[in-house]
């Protein structure tokens, strides 16, 4: 080993989480003449402070030496909260390099992100997609991390992927040339494409629900449906996510790197390339709907792990009060906030949410059987409100089948028509910070993008007799989809039509 110097000063970069997104923490570690001790500052966490020791048993226990100095290993940025037991390897390395043990040289463009154990095993952590994605951001070359993190931190381009068994097999690496370091063996991307059996052909009946959930998918638009039990409302909301279109690589990295600090993500299938889908049970909690911080860390709620996909909330009306109301403010923003003594920061949210309700608490109003009384009635209704039903652009009754209803069109089908109608807006907004039709702001829709005369004139007419701006702007927002669903160079007043009628045709519950 090399003998330790009086005085050495050494940088390192280690990676670790924010919320849902990565964050670089560069590692100053500096050896220097005084009583032998150790302290880590920079608002590290329980977890972090505790670094200390597990990373003095791992380097002994390696065969390294322990500086028998002062040592002071600083996190920076100084005024972020630091969390997570990935910064142990990190810390470690830059004790190495700092006592002479390491060159500096050898951790330039390398990121490390690995919990220790005192034998000093290599151990994984969550959320390695997203620190993978943030070092690469931050000009990293490589990320050294442990063996059942490797496949994950290389679904990230760009970056070697540097894993050992334990401290020794990354030290050696690193002491290797760049070019004879040995890396994982997955060094292209391995994009996920799940094979689903589910089909829209297997939905009968129902012409007027399948066109929503067309539009729904070819403008982002949410969707309420209100029908008797069994009637198809859940085998219809789970085929909308097979109508949406793949996701691009900035999206696909995005989700993967929240099923990764969700501890969710399978990394030996690869990229997730679908949008997710999300069916809480309606016994979830506001907390497990919007997200928590447990200690230092972050744990997205379904909205969050919906991100870019679907939501699906069945039974709607039995879910409590506290977390579908706590769903207005993501519907509007497209994150959700989370405001925790430990934690305060936005998680993404923007999905496209899906309610499916019955009409009344038996489930059977209209068709003769109900027996549930007016004020039961009125109290499941009341159990979705006003603001809640208002930001659901799409709302279909459904009336039970007939003997002789057929299957509709296949699932790809109608895909083809929702890819099309989403490249005429994409390239209507190719400038725009937006994508779909659904989250162009209320502002510009206005301003830039009526429809036209006669179209405007439904508009007028229908704020006349609501007095909702906030219902004329979903209204337009959906004109311009069925626009572009039939090649329509802007809103005319069919579409706008047939916009109100998907507004009205299930305006309350329980009416």
């Amino acid at each position: 080993m090399c003998g330790v110097r009086e005085v050495a000063l050494a940088q390192v970069w280690g990676a670790t989480t924010v919320g849902v997104e990565g964050q670089i923490v560069v590692v100053e570690v500096d050896v220097t003449a005084g009583l032998p001790g150790i302290g880590v500052v920079g608002l590290p966490d329980a977890s972090v402070q505790e670094a200390r020791w597990r990373t003095r048993s791992a380097l002994t226990n390696s065969g390294f030496d322990w500086p028998g100095q002062r040592i002071t290993v600083s996190l920076a940025p100084a005024e972020t909260r630091k969390h997570g037991s990935g910064l142990d390897l990190p810390i470690a390395t830059g004790i190495l390099c700092a006592s002479g043990q390491l060159s500096q040289e050898s951790v330039v463009g390398l990121a490390l992100c690995a919990e220790l154990g005192l034998d000093g095993s290599l151990r994984p952590v969550r959320g390695v997609v997203p620190a993978a994605i943030a070092a690469a951001r931050a000009g990293a070359t490589a990320i050294a991390v442990a063996p059942e993190n490797a496949r994950e931190a290389s679904l990230v381009p760009g970056l070697m992927v540097l894993a050992g068994s334990n401290l020794a097999a990354i030290i050696r690496q690193l002491r290797l040339p760049i070019t004879e370091r040995i890396h994982a063996q997955i060094l292209g991307q391995t994009v996920l494409t799940l094979e689903n059996p589910r089909d829209l052909a297997d939905v009968h009946g129902h012409a007027m629900a399948r066109q929503g959930l067309e539009v729904a998918a070819a403008g982002g638009h949410h969707i309420l449906m209100i029908g008797p039990p069994g009637i198809g409302k859940s085998m219809l909301s789970e085929r909308l996510v097979d109508l949406l279109p793949d996701l691009d690589s900035e999206e696909q990295l995005a989700v993967t790197a929240i099923a990764s600090v969700a501890g969710a993500l399978d990394a030996a299938a690869g990229v997730i390339s679908r949008p997710p889908f999300q069916a809480p049970h309606h016994a979830a909690s506001a907390a497990s709907l919007l997200g928590r911080v447990s200690g230092q860390r972050v744990v997205p709620g379904s909205v969050t792990l919906a991100h870019l996909g679907v939501l699906f909330l069945d039974e709607a009306p039995e879910f409590s009060r506290p977390a579908l109301e706590g769903l207005r403010q993501p519907l509007e923003s497209g994150t959700v906030r989370l405001d925790r003594a430990q934690w305060a920061g936005r998680l993404p949210a923007q999905f496209q949410l899906v309610i499916a309700a019955n009409p009344c608490p038996c489930g059977w109003l209209g068709t003769g059987r109900c027996t549930c009384n007016s004020l039961a009635r009125r109290n499941y209704a009341a159990k979705l409100s006003g603001p809640v039903r208002d930001r659901m652009d799409v709302r279909i009754r459904l009336a039970p089948l007939l003997g002789n209803d057929a299957a509709g069109e296949t699932t790809a089908t109608v895909r083809e028509r929702v890819e099309a109608a989403r490249i005429r807006a994409g390239f209507r907004w190719r400038e725009c910070s937006w994508k779909v039709n659904a989250r162009i702001p209320s502002g510009t829709l206005r301003r830039d993008w009526p429809p036209d005369d006669d179209g405007l004139l439904l508009i007028h007419n229908l704020e006349n007799r609501t007095g909702s701006m906030r219902g004329a702007d979903r209204v337009i927002r959906m004109a311009w989809t069925l626009a572009d669903l039939a090649g329509h160079a802007r809103p005319n007043r069919e579409d706008v039509a047939a916009a109100l009628c998907f507004r009205d045709d299930a305006q309350d519950l329980a009416s």
